[in-house]
């Protein structure tokens, strides 16, 4: 094999790795058990292009190191946000995340550490309605309370969760850098 067929050999074996840790979040099937150490995380976007919001164990600072380690070793998980109006109701580790990235082809802006989420065990989390918006070459993100949208959501989608789970309200904040 040549060393521009291996070069290319090894790129695409790092970029499948790369991608491997980026997996975007599965969406919970309604009754599922979750271990005791997870909760549920609700949310809705909506938005008029296709992205990526990258999520990370929060850290009160980020650094350069920080943010260059989460590009070679990925993130803790992704959501896709895809054009309109989406819900998401995930099973999430009981803990504190942040959201680091968001991504829109061929742009992707940093996130400041006060984009901050707890997720609570043997709860249902509901952090927002994640509006995100793009222009020609600027986009805004932003996290708009809509739980009484969200309640009706899950008692018609999620009952069995619906009615075992408690819904606390913690709205994202949402800054990019």
């Amino acid at each position: 094999m040549s060393r521009s067929g291996l070069a290319t050999n090894y790129v695409l074996v790092f970029v499948a790795f790369v991608l491997a840790g980026c997996a975007t979040v599965p969406i919970a099937k309604d009754g599922d058990a979750l271990t005791a150490t997870q909760g549920l995380l609700a949310f809705r976007t909506t938005s008029n292009v296709e992205g990526f919001l990258r999520y990370i164990d929060y850290s009160n600072t980020t650094t350069f190191g920080s943010r260059l380690s989460e590009d070679v070793f990925g993130s803790k998980g992704v959501v896709r946000l895809e054009i309109g109006d989406k819900y998401y109701l995930v099973p999430f580790e009981a803990g504190e995340y942040m959201w680091s990235r968001l991504d829109v082809y061929p742009k992707f802006a940093p996130l400041q550490t006060t984009n901050r989420f707890r997720v609570r065990a043997n709860a249902i989390t509901y952090i927002g309605n994640i509006q995100l918006n793009s222009r020609a070459t600027e986009f805004s993100l932003t996290a708009v309370d809509r739980e009484d949208d969200m309640l009706r959501y899950l008692a018609g989608f999620y009952p069995a969760y619906f009615s075992k789970y408690v819904v606390h309200k913690e709205i994202a904040e949402m800054r990019l850098r």
